[in-house]
């Protein structure tokens, strides 16, 4: 077949099968249901795209048309077989999204990472819409909240039960490996990812964390399968720090989840020297929030979340990381460990500074206006704070560079800048575009509403909340500090 034979054909299915939907919705069917039957059909063609491609330009086409085609049908109301449901649902835009990144990440000269691929694009026609339908048919087990959306326990058992199949006759039949310990136990891992991966993803972005969890997952298993045993005692140890974070009060279950994710990764694909500087930011920064609660309670009061961190708060620190971690799994750069350090000296300094500058108080200015404002607001800058951001960003970086001697003391003291000058970063965007709103008294707060009712903004970007200013920090300190990784070479 040729490729353009090829292109037609994959694009004749895609259509087919958006075709069916729009066909089942003219007989009476729901939007949910024509929703998941085109949802199966395009993700069990994308898994059989690679048999009919020697390369991978021809599928990264159609995925770009796709993006492009379905971004433009979900605003402007069209294809209602896929997109007349209640909620808001980026999931037709996502599903193209992760299959670009899927092709850059598994298409490799030796062909040996497809699998992988295939794997992750079954796992997300079979599994996402079986639990989806069972979890919203089901009356039995508990019920929890990620980002706004409810998901069931049913159905987050469902899926895994049914992607660890998946993956298991996906990897012996594709893969061409035997049905041995070590297989089932690769499968059982990678299913693990991908359920907690599901149960983060919200309004359709579940499709992306969906793929990018098994092949994350699936490649580390296809190139490292003798490590199986320390991934499933990783994926026992991530369950209990998690459980244990969210007893504590430290984190929300949705922080949980992906503080799961996180513990894995850390001890499965970073080893000690990831680890270490990672669970020190972790375990101090909620030691920080911990201490002095009645002398802060009224800066927590007006800020935008609590100190119980959800899975937003807990991305938005650790997210960059996260993401340097999982590429370490495609690249062996010199850059990505640097980069990571760097990332979480910002989020500890930031973390630091709000810490120790609420709970000691002392003059506190607006960065960029210099009004006088509460300690512990956001973009304020105090003696106090500016000491607790380097205390900060030097707990992270110390065992970095104790563990790590190719950093070296003097990449140390650079580090441990970059960490500094990402919180000020921070405390900037917060001072000049996080968004604040204006109370029925005047006080200016970072809560989008107050006793069920919305409140006027009074100042910076609506919609720029704590989170991304914070996704600004650690990226500016990942950039920094992938530049010292590059002098470092």
């Amino acid at each position: 077949m040729t490729e353009i034979q090829a292109v037609g054909t994959f694009a004749g299915l895609l259509l087919g099968a958006v075709a069916v939907g729009e066909g089942l919705r003219v007989i009476g069917w729901g939007g949910e249901a024509t929703r998941r039957v085109v949802h199966v059909l395009v993700g069990l063609a994308t898994a059989a795209a690679p048999v009919w491609f020697d390369r991978p330009r021809g599928i990264a086409l159609l995925a770009v048309v796709f993006v492009v085609a379905n971004g433009v049908a979900l605003g402007r109301g069209w294809l209602p077989g896929v997109h007349s449901v209640s909620r808001r649902s980026w999931g037709t835009v996502t599903f193209p999204l992760a299959l670009l990144v899927a092709l850059a990440l598994c298409w490799t000269p030796g062909g040996e990472r497809v699998v992988v691929l295939q794997a992750a694009f079954l796992v997300l026609a079979l599994a996402d819409p079986a639990a989806a339908l069972i979890g919203s048919r089901s009356r039995r087990g508990g019920r929890y909240r990620v980002g706004g959306g409810e998901k069931s326990v049913v159905g987050s058992l469902a899926f895994a039960v049914i992607a660890f199949v998946t993956l298991v006759g996906a990897l012996a039949w594709e893969g061409g490996r035997p049905l041995d310990r070590t297989l089932i136990g690769g499968a059982a891992v990678v299913a693990g990812l991908a359920t907690v991966a599901e149960a983060l993803g919200t309004r359709g972005w579940d499709n992306l964390w969906i793929v990018l969890a098994v092949v994350v997952g699936g490649t580390w298993w296809v190139e490292s399968p003798d490590s199986v045993r320390l991934g499933l005692l990783a994926v026992v140890g991530a369950a209990a720090f998690a459980g244990g974070a969210v007893r504590a009060g430290a984190l929300g279950v949705s922080g949980g989840l992906a503080a799961s994710l996180f513990a894995w990764g850390l001890v499965v694909l970073g080893g000690v020297a990831w680890a270490v500087p990672a669970l020190a930011f972790f375990v101090l920064s909620s030691g920080w929030s911990a201490v002095g609660r009645r002398r802060k309670a009224p800066a927590e009061a007006l800020a935008e979340k609590g100190s119980r961190r959800d899975a937003g708060q807990v991305m938005a620190n650790g997210g960059v990381a996260l993401g340097l971690l999982a590429a370490s799994v495609f690249s062996a750069s010199d850059v990505l460990h640097p980069a990571f350090v760097a990332a979480f000296a910002a989020a500890a300094a930031d973390t630091w500074g709000t810490e120790v500058g609420t709970l000691v108080g002392g003059p506190t200015r607006r960065l960029g206006v210099g009004h006088p404002v509460p300690p512990g607001t956001s973009g304020g800058m105090s003696v106090a704070g500016t000491l607790g951001a380097v205390a900060g960003a030097a707990s992270v970086v110390v065992p970095a560079v104790w563990l790590s001697p190719s950093l070296g003391v003097a990449a140390g003291g650079a580090l441990i800048g970059v960490g500094v000058a990402g919180s000020v970063l921070d405390t900037l965007l917060g001072a000049t575009v996080q968004a604040r709103y204006r109370l029925p008294d005047g006080t200016l707060t970072e809560r989008t509403e107050a006793d069920g009712r919305a409140l006027p903004r009074a100042a910076g970007v609506r919609g720029v909340g704590n989170d991304a200013v914070n996704w600004a920090c650690t990226a500016s300190g990942a950039l920094s500090g992938a530049l010292v990784g590059l002098g470092l070479g």
